[in-house]
């Protein structure tokens, strides 16, 4: 059976006829007419989009509610500009013109162009309407003095930033003007965003997290729409010159130095065209070139510098991503905890993969033992704690995952706790290292791993509250060398929660909080450590550069306890309603990062 088939007959078990129908049509533009192949994930956000277009009467109803606001600051918009089609430029300033929220201006720097039909153009628009201001600069100073030139015109409160061939939907600065009047001393606000491609289809819509600090260190994920704070831009000096592919990068890591008043508005404000000449292909093109590349590097050591973090920035799995590596001291230890109960031949296996693979950093191992009876268990624990190779702390009587863990993590010595399951198997020796390198950060908690089934596919990749149940594993069942939504199963990011079957701890912390709590004997201490955590002011991060296998719950067998559940539920629903770092667009009913049509 052809490939195209298996996908077909595989569209219509999960998603429908409808988007069946729709892929196969897309296939047939593509082979006969040379269109662009959409992908299912596009042809699933097409038909979101028409349940969610705003209708000609709501945008009417916007204008009204935008003039009963109490506060009306001005937005500037700044738009550098460099030989662009006259055709894409026009649609550009039309999207600002047709915004719902009257106040803004538009800030447009020609960076020296060379096409007359550019020139002119810009011309005409200046004549057409006064919002719009026009600074012809007499050299060349790329993207970021022409930015700084536009920022030059801005005299508004916040300034906005729109590439010279992209689009605003007309309710963007409406929704930023709305939630300025609810906060209004935000310093910093983004949006979600999509593509245009050659068609004008609307494809690869990018539906964010909430403020997500280390996944800002792994990539520039709050692009566009990006709002600021003029006062504070000007503070920082602007943007600067010498990171051409990565300025707006730059600048928001410098800025988010400077305020924590950060948010995030859930909905596509912004079109980035997706054009053979666009600003968006020439970035994706940088962005896995030596120079983007090379910028953004530079700007995240020069970030961990600034805020007195010694380390390293590498490359990450993939073009546009990056792994910070902060230096830890060789004298920290990490005291790894493994619970158990029979099943001798895993304890084993999992120890022995760690230990033949581990070189650094140090660490001790303590096996709690909950009743194991089988002699092989027996003699190899034995076995080893006569060779020194680990403690083993006896817990006899009812099986209690959290008082288990609580009763081992007393009696250890390290600076941090790795609590890991004993049906896991390390696949790659520095594994810890990418752990505790992590933990290290300011205000970082717990660190969780990448973990995969025997199958190599991905069972844990963070966790995500309220979704599938009461929580659930994002990218389960991916497969292993997939990068995943917008590259989040092989990214650094912050989440809510990640799996106790290999979590990291500040020791600190976890005393701090009085460890598990012994409430939840089965199920759910994971992830309410983690949202304990969070409301004492500490951020979860998962890596995926510490992956192992999981055999998932093979001495106590996977179990759930409804009264735990719904304890959880009542101790978190109202705290947080929904999840931070999963958008709130996707369905409560798949962790996916699929969009409902239904």
């Amino acid at each position: 059976m052809s490939e195209k088939i298996q996908k077909t007959f595989s569209l219509i078990r999960t998603e429908g006829i409808g988007v069946t129908f729709r892929y196969c049509l897309s296939y047939l533009q593509y082979r006969f007419l040379g269109k662009r192949l959409l992908a299912v994930e596009d042809i699933l956000y097409q038909r979101w989009r028409e349940k969610h277009s705003l209708s000609s009467e709501q945008l009417q109803a916007m204008r009204e509610e935008s003039a009963a606001f109490p506060y009306k600051p001005l937005i500037s918009i700044l738009m550098p500009v460099y030989n662009v089609d006259p055709h894409l430029l026009r649609k550009a300033v039309k999207s600002v013109e047709r915004q719902a929220y009257p106040n803004w201006e538009l800030c447009i720097a020609d960076d020296c162009s060379t096409t007359p039909e550019t020139k002119s153009e810009l011309d005409r628009i200046a004549k057409r309407n006064q919002k719009v201001k026009v600074r012809f600069l007499e050299e060349n100073q790329g993207i970021a003095g022409a930015s700084n030139a536009a920022l030059e015109l801005a005299d508004g409160e916040f300034v906005a930033l729109l590439d010279n061939d992209d689009e605003l939907a007309p309710e963007a600065l409406f929704e930023v003007a709305k939630l300025l009047n609810e906060h209004k001393d935000a310093d910093f606000i983004y949006s979600d965003e999509d593509k245009l491609d050659e068609q004008g289809r609307h494809i690869e819509a990018f539906l964010k997290p909430d403020w997500s600090p280390e996944l800002l260190l792994s990539t520039m994920y709050t692009s566009h729409l990006g709002v600021y704070r003029k006062n504070l831009i000007d503070e920082i000096g602007g943007f600067c010159t010498g990171f051409d592919g990565a300025q707006d990068f730059d600048l928001v890591l410098r800025l988010t130095e400077r305020t924590k008043r950060i948010h995030h508005i859930a909905k596509i404000l912004y079109h980035w065209r997706r054009t053979g000449g666009s600003t968006s292909i020439a970035y994706q093109s940088m962005s896995g070139g030596k120079a983007a590349t090379g910028s953004s590097l530079t700007a995240l050591s020069n970030a961990l510098q600034r805020r007195d973090i010694k380390g390293i920035v590498e490359q990450g799995k993939f073009n546009g991503s990056y792994r910070i590596r902060p230096t830890y001291h060789s004298d920290l230890q990490v005291s790894i905890i493994i619970p158990t109960r029979e099943r001798g031949e895993h304890l084993r296996k999992c120890i022995d993969s760690f230990t033949r693979l581990t070189k650094r950093p140090r660490y001790e191992i303590i096996i709690a033992d909950n009743d194991s009876k089988e002699a092989f268990t027996r003699q190899y624990m034995d076995s080893l704690a006569r060779e020194g190779r680990a403690r083993i702390v006896s817990f006899p009587g009812e099986f209690n995952f959290s008082s288990i863990n609580n009763e081992a993590a007393a009696q250890a010595n390290g600076d941090a706790l790795l609590f890991l399951n004993n049906d896991t198997e390390v696949i790659d020796g520095g594994w810890l290292e990418a752990m505790l390198e992590l933990l290290l950060l300011p205000d970082v908690g717990v660190v969780g791993a990448k973990l995969l089934y025997p199958d190599d596919t991905v069972q844990h990749a963070g966790v995500v509250l309220w979704h599938c149940g009461t929580a659930a594993h994002v990218h389960s069942r991916l497969p292993r060398d997939e990068h995943g939504y917008f590259g989040m199963a092989d990214t650094i990011r912050n989440c809510s929660a990640v799996s106790a079957a290999c979590m990291m701890v500040k020791r600190t912390l976890f005393n701090e909080l009085s460890g598990f709590d012994s409430q939840f004997a089965v199920s759910y201490q994971d992830v309410d450590f983690c949202l304990r955590a969070a409301k004492a002011g500490y951020r979860t991060v998962y890596t995926p550069f510490a992956m192992l296998y999981h055999h998932e719950s093979v001495s106590t067998g996977k179990r759930s306890n409804e009264q735990e559940e719904h304890l959880f539920i009542d101790r978190w629903k109202s705290v947080f309603p929904s999840d931070p770092f999963y958008n709130r667009n996707f369905p409560p009913t798949r962790a996916d990062f699929r969009l409902d049509c239904s």
